[in-house]
């Protein structure tokens, strides 16, 4: 069975806290997920949406990812 990417993702996070995009898809990448940046955008556009994490502009062409500390989960994530 195969895992949703965005839930792989957000375990990810979960692992790391805080990294870059480009560390993220590097990371993902050596773990076998075949993953481009376009895929990974939207699934960080969504997991922001739901309030999970946080992306900031840390230089030109480089983005932080925080993983927002709370109550939130992702259990219940609507399908798309």
């Amino acid at each position: 069975m195969k895992y949703p990417l965005r839930n792989i993702v957000y375990e990810k996070m979960k692992q790391d806290e805080v990294t870059t995009d480009k560390d993220l898809l590097t990371g993902l990448q050596r773990d076998g997920e075949d993953i481009s940046m376009r895929d990974l955008n939207k699934v960080l556009m969504q997991l922001e949406i739901l309030g999970l994490i946080t992306l900031r502009w840390q230089t030109k062409d480089k983005r932080r990812i925080e993983l927002v500390k709370g109550e939130k989960s992702l259990t219940r994530v609507p399908n798309e």
